[in-house]
């Protein structure tokens, strides 16, 4: 077995119908870099490895849990602000970063788009 002797952000990614609602995620976890080349194998053929190309993410720090009213809410706020800046995301996608560190339960959460050109 392999450890990561760091905190690790598990991020869920979830795609949008044209209502904005979600239709169906993804849950991914960074491999460190040094494990990139030889990542540890799956014992399930639901769980693979996959590289995914540079991407722009927009983020937005959020200190509470995924299930508070207002964790929904910093979305908006991220959306408002990307606009303003005159920059584009795309609008079918939402990603979601938690990082966490055993036995200390939730330490950050994170709300993302990703840039429209950045497609996944």
């Amino acid at each position: 077995k392999q450890w990561y002797q760091r905190i690790v952000a598990v991020t869920a990614g979830w795609h949008l119908d044209a209502d904005g609602n979600r239709e169906r995620g993804e849950i991914a976890m960074y491999i460190p870099e040094e494990y990139q080349s030889n990542p540890p194998l799956s014992k399930s053929d639901k769980v693979r490895v996959e590289e995914w190309k540079e991407t722009t993410v927009f983020v937005r720090p959020y200190g509470g849990y995924r299930d508070d009213d207002a964790f929904g809410k910093q979305f908006e706020f991220l959306r408002k602000a990307v606009s303003k800046a005159e920059l584009s995301y795309d609008k079918n996608i939402e990603m979601e970063a938690g990082y966490t560190y055993l036995r200390y339960g939730r330490q950050r959460i994170e709300a993302m788009l990703v840039e429209d050109s950045s497609r996944i």
